[in-house]
């Protein structure tokens, strides 16, 4: 009968030169900018966040080309959230003014 190891081995920490950073920061953006997109006002600040989304996830996604960092999924997944959720958004915004204006003219 062979031995097992009670614990598997432990993984290593990431080494200094990752930088994960933006490809996170562009995800969790991403995800904010959607959820804020379900609040009443929240809809007025999904675009600044959704438009930070975009940028971190463009600086991920570079980085992850250069193989400085090793998330590029992730920071494509922040990228194209943000990107839906802002264009989305202004869409959306660009509606309910064009809406508004034909509901009360301006004699």
């Amino acid at each position: 009968m062979t031995k097992r190891a009670m614990f598997p081995a432990h993984q290593s920490l990431p080494s200094p030169d990752d930088r994960d950073g933006a490809g996170v920061a562009a995800l969790v953006l991403g995800l904010m900018a959607l959820l804020m997109t379900c609040l009443v006002r929240g809809f007025l600040f999904a675009i600044p966040v959704g438009i930070a989304a975009i940028v971190c996830g463009s600086i991920g996604v570079g980085r992850a080309k250069r193989g400085e960092a090793s998330n590029g999924r992730m920071a494509r997944a922040g990228l194209t959230i943000g990107s839906v959720v802002t264009i989305s958004t202004l869409g959306f915004l660009v509606w309910l003014i064009q809406g508004l204006r034909d509901a009360y003219p301006s004699s």
